[in-house]
């Protein structure tokens, strides 16, 4: 009796996974109007290499950086088509509170002191966005590695809280079902049932997409959160500099919440 009972649970749910793969595979996705982002994976792995996850004692407990830590410049090693004006530098304060801490970036002249903490930052100057600062080589690659850094910038040294900066830029199918496997192999709150792993698998146009028009980068982009789930975002980007992000739209493709709250 409690076998026949799971079975009708689970027939409807295998069934919309059927008919979503033979649609899938019957109707070819639209063409799309720009450049697909072929290096995307190896992109997101390099930043991904560079990131410390967790940060030196002394920086956790005070907020007071000392030297040594990670240095944010590095990023430009791997985001080749980036760079900052000639004389600035890219560094980072580190913000410690009751309910965790992270990183905040900021852009400083290349002869000046780097400051230790974010009250010591707040006592000379306010922070800038770094973007105004950014130069952007004028080709499709470079405006996905603005939209990458500005995803990923953050993703070091996060402690409680500030974990909920988790997003993921999804490159290809491989992917999603690595995000699926991870999911709901890991003990890390509710899984991803049979009909969001069947939506998911079912996007359409899923590797990041740049199209440029006269005076802005249009890119297109999968991201996934444990908070979220897979949304589309639409970033608008200034040709011309500073290079900053005019317009982001968002569409929540596949809804998931993992249900943790730190």
């Amino acid at each position: 009796m409690e076998l026949e009972v799971a079975m009708k649970k689970i027939l409807p749910v295998l069934l919309i996974l059927v008919l979503t793969l033979a649609c899938q595979a019957l109707m070819p996705a639209p063409a799309r109007d720009g450049t697909v982002i072929s290096n995307c994976s190896e992109l997101v792995a390099a930043v991904r290499a560079l990131q410390p996850q967790t940060p030196p004692q002394g920086l956790s407990e005070t907020g007071v950086k000392s030297g040594g830590e990670f240095d944010v410049n590095t990023y430009f090693n791997v985001l080749p088509h980036l760079s900052l004006r000639e004389g600035y530098v890219l560094d980072y304060v580190y913000m410690v509170d009751f309910l965790g801490s992270a990183p905040e970036l900021y852009v400083r002249p290349e002869e000046q002191a780097p400051y230790a903490s974010l009250e010591e930052l707040n006592q000379h100057v306010a922070l800038d966005d770094y973007h105004d600062y950014l130069v952007v080589e004028d080709v499709e690659q470079a405006y996905f590695e603005e939209a990458a850094l500005t995803l990923m910038d953050r993703q070091f040294y996060l402690v409680w809280h500030a974990n909920y900066n988790d997003t993921d830029i999804i490159c290809d199918m491989a992917a999603v079902d690595d995000i699926i496997s991870y999911i709901n192999d890991v003990e890390f709150g509710a899984e991803l049932d049979l009909s969001q792993q069947s939506k998911a698998r079912s996007i359409q146009g899923i590797e990041p997409l740049v199209k440029l028009t006269d005076d802005t980068a249009i890119v297109e982009l999968v991201i996934f959160t444990k908070w979220g789930g897979f949304f589309r975002q639409t970033y608008t980007i200034s040709r011309s500099f500073p290079h900053r992000i005019l317009d982001m739209q968002e569409e929540n493709l596949v809804p998931y919440d993992c249900g943790i709250m730190f």
